[in-house]
């Protein structure tokens, strides 16, 4: 029995758990975001794919009912090589079977960026974004976000292959072609992945290379940028027009720029605090030597100033209620939720929220090492001050993804920390399924 129990056949039991869970939830139609179902988000999804099943291709990029977040490349893409694109049901089993690279590309870049880590532990890490309630709703439902995070993620493994390959001219070329070529993409797909186009771009620009290949990445990238730029010139915004009508809060139109919601900037260090938390425990460093450091270090009391003040200024200038309660029926992330769940009292969802604002910077700051990490976080918050209404979905599953790929903060695997990471994702996945369950 002991036998059967070792580490490493525990492991393989709980990854063979999380992919039956993901085959098991797309037979039962599992909505764990609510934007899933079939009245869900997929409702516009499928006028978009009529658009261009009735039209030809010029009219039906700039139709003027197109609607969404993202550039039409999906539908193109689609309407170009996928012969199930016009049958939902079968698209819904394309999109599924396509979300299930994601763990595959995830293990390939772990196991390149931790040499020394176990095979074992790689493989359970890899597929905990299959317990992403985001990465899930979208692989069942046919929506469209994991198109543009299966490119992120094939353009940040290829972009270590690049430099681990550095020397092999044949191999360097045609890995620097993917990763400028997919990084690229990922913004046609979703616009909050610009941030893995930056991290591409400035990691190959920074890098020791000629000055000759760093202007053939600079003219590569404004090549492949320059159709976004003339959409965004003809839409007068970054998203198609219908999309700019329907939603007037966000700043998606140039004329709504200086529309900024500053209290986002608290709600977005929750959401990021959330999904940092669990990674604490992955630092080299345990936790209570975390805490010590950062408490010996006397910058970090002013550090600390930051959420107080941000949080005075918010207490005395905005209306809690008229933008948690009448301004708001969705979003806000998880820790909205919760306030809502266990209080009715407004004052003490403010209290709380205002801890939550305090202790998820705290958060923050302990798992943060070094600038670069500093400024790739620095884009959520950014871009969260133009954004409503402000959804978790925004940050699941890429903070997740640059936590394990991208960021810098030097992190120790073992079998209980990562076991540890798969039970956080896993209870926040059983809590999100009968959340939205209750609600439907």
């Amino acid at each position: 029995m002991n036998k059967l129990l070792t580490k490493k056949n525990v492991v393989y039991l709980i990854f063979s758990l999380i992919i039956f869970s993901f085959f098991q939830g797309f037979y039962q139609n599992e909505n764990s975001t609510g934007a899933g179902g079939y009245n869900g988000d997929i409702i516009w999804i499928l006028e978009n794919i009529e658009i261009f099943k009735n039209n030809n291709l010029k009219d039906a990029i700039f139709n003027d009912n197109l609607f969404g977040n993202r550039t039409p490349l999906i539908y193109i893409i689609n309407d170009f090589i996928n012969p199930f694109f016009y049958e939902y049901e079968k698209y819904r089993v394309v999109t599924f079977l396509l979300s299930l690279a994601g763990p595959f590309l995830i293990y390939f870049c772990l196991k390149t960026r931790f040499q020394h880590t176990d095979k074992e532990l790689i493989i359970l890490l890899s597929s905990i974004i299959l317990l992403s309630p985001y990465y899930r709703t979208s692989a069942f439902w046919a929506l469209n976000e994991n198109y543009g995070l299966i490119t992120s993620l094939i353009s940040l493994l290829f972009l270590n292959l690049y430099f681990e390959n550095i020397e092999i001219t044949k191999k360097r070329n045609l890995f620097l072609f993917i990763t400028i070529l997919l990084s690229s993409l990922s913004v046609y797909f979703d616009l909050k992945l610009l941030i893995v186009t930056m991290i591409c771009f400035f990691y190959l620009i920074n890098s020791e290379i000629k000055i000759k290949i760093k202007s053939y990445i600079f003219l590569m990238y404004l090549i492949l940028g320059a159709p976004y730029l003339f959409l965004i010139l003809e839409w007068n915004g970054i998203v198609p027009p219908k999309t700019q009508e329907a939603n007037i809060n966000t700043a998606t139109n140039f004329s709504r720029l200086g529309d900024l919601h500053i209290y986002h900037l608290g709600y977005v260090s929750t959401i990021i605090g959330f999904y940092l938390f669990p990674f604490l425990f992955l630092k080299e460093k345990n936790f209570f030597e975390i805490i010590s450091d950062f408490l010996r270090n006397k910058r970090n009391i002013f550090i600390l100033f930051i959420p107080l003040l941000y949080i005075s200024y918010v207490f005395l200038n905005i209306e809690f209620k008229s933008y948690t309660v009448d301004d708001y029926w969705i979003g806000l992330g998880v820790v909205n939720k919760i306030s809502n769940i266990f209080f009715i009292d407004i004052y003490k969802k403010e209290i709380f929220t205002y801890l939550m604002f305090f202790l998820s910077w705290i958060v923050i700051c302990l798992y943060i090492d070094n600038l670069t990490d500093v400024f790739i976080l620095s884009f959520f918050f950014i871009i969260s001050l133009f954004l409503w209404p402000l959804m978790q979905e925004y940050f699941d599953p890429i903070i997740l993804i640059l936590s394990l790929m991208v960021f810098k903060t030097k992190m120790k695997f073992d079998f209980y920390n990562v076991f540890f990471l798969f039970f956080y994702f896993a209870i926040f996945l059983s809590i999100a399924n009968i959340y939205y369950s209750n609600l439907n």
